[in-house]
């Protein structure tokens, strides 16, 4: 598995979170969030962005260059989302809070298909680059906590050896 899969399992476990999360309660939001904050986005913004700006030839200068700082700009406005959620919640404002959870499903929804159709594509590594960004990707999974990381996506301890 190289680490556009794994990103895109994960996609698919947020996807499904979000499902129950709508039909049943909201509780589950706030670790979701910290995942996607402290775990996947960083991922993204550490490992994976940055290669795929290294590697935009000049003819996708233009269109790729403006999807990926507009998906940058994306995780930006998620975190923003997950932090006026957190402060709905301590001032106990039912109604907004509920409106700032379904705007940050909706949004990171919204953005993890962008990723999926615009900039995913275009991941070519080489061996030595997958391995890196592999190893990297471990390690901030393993600083979120492999327990947690297997209860969101629903990775086993043998799968999650494919991405190490």
């Amino acid at each position: 598995m190289n680490i556009i899969e794994q990103l895109m399992v994960e996609h698919a476990a947020l996807r499904l979170h979000f499902h129950f999360a709508r039909e049943k309660d909201f509780d589950a939001i706030y670790e979701l969030e910290e995942f996607v904050r402290t775990c996947h986005a960083r991922i993204e913004d550490e490992l994976v962005f940055p290669k795929l700006k290294a590697w935009i030839p000049q003819s996708l200068k233009d269109t790729l260059g403006k999807d990926l700082s507009r998906l940058e700009a994306d995780h930006k406005l998620i975190e923003k989302i997950g932090d006026q959620i957190r402060a709905r919640t301590v001032e106990g404002d039912a109604e907004t809070l509920t409106k700032r959870i379904l705007l940050y499903m909706n949004t990171v929804e919204s953005h993890n298909a962008g990723e999926e159709s615009l900039i995913f594509p275009y991941w070519k590594a080489s061996e030595t680059e997958e391995c890196e960004a592999k190893s990297g990707a471990w390690k901030v999974i393993q600083s979120f906590g492999l327990n947690r990381y297997f209860a969101i996506t629903g990775f086993s301890g043998k799968l999650a050896e494919t991405i190490r």
